[in-house]
Order: C-alpha cells, then sequence, then structure tokens
C-alpha cells in the first residue's frame, strides 16, 4: 500500500498526543528505574563477597582497584574497593562475573560532579547493610569524606568584601 508509513507514523503521533500526559516535578518525583538499569555507583555487599578480585581482572578498562586483606584464618576480607566512575563504561560485566552476586548497580541516575575527584569512590566505605531481622539496622559506614562536596565559599559584593 502506498504510505503505509506515513499511516503508521501518524498513528504512533496521534496515540501520543491523545494519549495519557505524564509530567513529573523532577527534584520532588524521580523516574522509577528498572531492574536492568545500568549506572550510578557500584554496591558492593561486603557480607557476601570472598575477595576473589574477579571483577576487577574482567574490567575492561581497569576501573577498579581492590585491597584484600586476610585474617588470622585465611579468610580474605575486602579492604578497599576504589570505583572510578570516570572510567567506566557501565558495561555489567563486574556484576556478571562475581561468583556471589556480592555486586549491583544502585538506582541513582543523578550523577553530575564538578570535581573529577568526586568520580572515585570507595564502595566499602559507603556500604549500608540491609536491616536485620529485628528491623535494627547493623553499623552503618559513612560515606567517604572526599566525597562531600566542598564548603561553600562566602558570597561576596561588587565591593569585594563579605556580605553579612
Amino acid at each position: 500500500m502506498f504510505g503505509k508509513g506515513l499511516v503508521t507514523g501518524m498513528s504512533v503521533t496521534l496515540k501520543h498526543f491523545f494519549g495519557e500526559k505524564r509530567t513529573l516535578c523532577y527534584p520532588e518525583e524521580k523516574l522509577p528505574m528498572t531492574e536492568r538499569f545500568r549506572g550510578g555507583h557500584l554496591k558492593l555487599n561486603i557480607k557476601k563477597c570472598i575477595g576473589c578480585q574477579l571483577c576487577a581482572m574482567t574490567c575492561p578498562n581497569n576501573a577498579l582497584i581492590l585491597k584484600v586483606t586476610t585474617d588470622e584464618n585465611k579468610k580474605k576480607h575486602m579492604a578497599e574497593y576504589i570505583h572510578n566512575l570516570g572510567r567506566s563504561m557501565m558495561c555489567d560485566l563486574c556484576i556478571e562475573r562475581c561468583p556471589v552476586k556480592a555486586l549491583s548497580w544502585d538506582k541513582n541516575y543523578e550523577r553530575a560532579y564538578f570535581f573529577k575527584d568526586y568520580m572515585i569512590y570507595d564502595a566499602v566505605e559507603e556500604y549500608d547493610p540491609e536491616p536485620e531481622e529485628g528491623g535494627q539496622k547493623a553499623e552503618t559506614i559513612t560515606p567517604a569524606a572526599s566525597n562531600s562536596p566542598p564548603p561553600a565559599a562566602p558570597a561576596v559584593n561588587d565591593k569585594g568584601g563579605d556580605e553579612t
């Protein structure tokens, strides 16, 4: 049929034109992310991690730097798990390669940084364990101080002095 592409395109356009409109007030409301979303920070479950370093070996850009310690029982523990977001391709190879599924992406798509140093973070320091059976949260480790934004500069007026 002649013009079949035009009719198909116009039907899609009209369906969206007369369909339900979805508008979000962005800072207050956020889009829900799907399960397959790749982005944000890597979340490392330290309780599951066995320290095999397969994720770092699999990373094609060497975006992962790991430091593993062994205790007196010769069990490996993750001391540092540094992820460089600036080098990461978000290819998901590290997550697929993990034998115990200790890695996952968080669903935060707001990744705008002013300084390049803020794109490097330690996933061990950002580890936030899930609530235990009793409803109490285990010890929470706060994010690294290097990832916090710099202090705000004092406002300067036109005459060069500080505003009060």
